[in-house]
């Protein structure tokens, strides 16, 4: 720094001269509007003192300078105002004093209204709120700016930019302005919880989710994950920790939030091609690696997740059946033989059986038509057999046909006016009766084989309900009956008379 009276070099911080001693004097940048105001208040004052001046000066008479010798021969001694004011009447004086007095408060006041507009957050806020009521928003974001470094720990001041900011669709400065938020930690939860809500609506219209994901993974605010926790994809979570085990393991993965788990059982890495996580998945003897990856409803992949199991446990044997698959004429009581310590489950329609199949617990009457019969063991710790398969295809050589065991039934009811017609309206109901045939064909004893049907009542718009009625059909005659059962459970007959020109 250079002195401006003598030239010399200063020491930097230095406010006086080490040479001449003047004082140096650091005078603040004023604004235009507030150096245009003082200049011409000065100006006013100049031109009022000219014109005081000029007509005092014709009023007055000049005083010789042998006159002040003669002042001070006699002994007065010449004060300052006799060179400063000498010009200026004495009554001209005070006018000029209070002027330069007024001048120097003005100055004051202008000088307190700079820095008082520099440095006021609510007049940089106001005048910020004036010009966003006009729609201008560019310039209210630069009084919010210096809002902000006068007062960075309101948040309120910095949503007001960013608002303003949207306005003018300058998405990058107010991400910018919130990501800065972000790393502040004296934002209360309520305050970081506006602020990630800004941000992830800025990333949610230009659809960069991993970008909202990554923020959110690197927050250490468990709160603020939960919050948005639709936004994030973690990596999927394992129910069982790695080991051996002695037990079947039901693995369930989980979550965090809605999406798909991918995973595969041999190590390989998952991806959308991959087996589809939608129950536990049931480990039973041998070794697994587990790898899983999450896809949340955004399209977000999380890091892969693993984890080993050993299953060491005892195969049971598959269940013994002794009736052979093949075609049959006549229904056969089909029997599955457990061995011990095991359940039986079985299923008809040739898909793999599991525990949450049908349990085997006595003999099943063989279907008619085609069936695919799959029975396993489960052990007591839960593991499956090997699968025992049987194929029956039941067709009697009969010319009575399911179909016609119905008809029989109901022209019999019709016959006995029960039915008002061959469609199953009833006198009795405001619907119909309908029969459903089982697709078995059943032993009654001492009487031979049987369809059997049930019974329901079909309201109008088609809900059916099952009535305590039953009806057996002789599967060579065709004859119809009721099927009752007494009180140990024995089936009987009661015939429903002779159809005339029935089979």
């Amino acid at each position: 720094m250079v002195c401006p009276s003598c030239g010399c070099e200063m020491a930097e911080g230095h406010l006086y001269c080490e040479t001449c001693g003047n004082e140096i004097r650091i005078v603040p940048d004023f604004e235009p509007e507030i150096e245009n105001s003082i200049s011409e208040a000065l100006s006013t004052v100049v031109e009022e003192i000219e014109e005081s001046s000029l007509e005092e000066a014709e009023k007055k008479k000049e005083i010789p300078d042998d006159e002040i010798v003669t002042e001070v021969k006699k002994g007065r001694r010449i004060q300052p105002e006799d060179f400063f004011f000498k010009d200026i009447p004495v009554k001209g004086r005070l006018p000029v004093f209070l002027i330069s007095l007024v001048l120097l408060v003005l100055v004051a006041v202008f000088a307190f209204g700079f820095f008082y507009r520099r440095n006021s957050v609510s007049y940089q806020v106001g005048q910020a709120k004036k010009l966003a009521e006009d729609n201008r928003y560019e310039e209210a974001a630069v009084f919010l700016d210096r809002a902000r470094e006068l007062s960075p720990e309101d948040i309120d001041i910095a949503l007001l930019e960013v608002g303003y900011l949207g306005e003018i669709d300058n998405k990058d400065q107010a991400l910018s302005i919130l990501l800065e938020l972000v790393d502040r930690r004296y934002l209360e939860y309520g305050e970081k919880e506006r602020v990630f809500e800004h941000i992830i609506a800025i990333y949610g219209e230009k659809e960069q989710y991993e970008q909202i994901n990554a923020l959110l993974l690197s927050s250490e605010d468990i709160e603020i994950q939960h919050h948005f926790q639709q936004y994030m994809a973690m990596a999927p979570e394992f129910e069982y920790e790695p080991g051996t085990y002695e037990e079947v393991v039901p693995l369930r993965i989980s979550s965090n939030t809605s999406g798909k788990i991918y995973y595969t059982t041999d190590g390989s890495m998952p991806d959308e091609h991959s087996q589809i996580y939608t129950a536990p998945l049931l480990l039973e003897t041998g070794e697994f690696q587990i790898c899983a990856v999450f896809v949340n409803d955004y399209g977000i992949k999380s890091e892969v997740a693993r984890s080993w199991y050993i299953i060491n446990l005892t195969v049971p044997d598959p269940p013994e059946v002794p009736i052979l698959s093949g075609d049959y004429k006549l229904p056969v009581m089909i029997e599955a033989a457990a061995p011990e310590e095991g359940t039986v489950y079985y299923t008809v329609d040739g898909s793999e059986p599991t525990i949450n199949s049908n349990k085997y617990t006595e003999p099943i009457p063989m279907p008619l038509g085609r069936t695919n019969f799959k029975f396993i063991t489960v052990s007591e710790q839960g593991v499956s057999s090997e699968v025992t398969s049987r194929s029956y295809d039941l067709e009697p050589e009969t010319d009575v046909t399911v179909s016609k065991a119905v008809d029989n039934v109901m022209e019999s009811l019709y016959n006995r006016k029960v039915l008002s017609d061959m469609l199953g309206h009833s006198y009795e109901i405001q619907g119909k009766y309908v029969f459903i045939p089982r697709n078995t064909i059943v032993e009654i004893e001492g009487f031979g084989y049987y369809y059997v049907l049930d019974e329901y009542e079909e309201s109008g718009n088609g809900n059916r309900t099952k009535t305590d009625r039953l009806y057996a059909v002789e599967v060579y005659t065709g004859a119809p009956n009721r099927l009752t059962y007494d009180e140990n459970g024995k089936m009987g007959l009661i015939s429903l008379r002779e159809i005339p020109g029935g089979d």
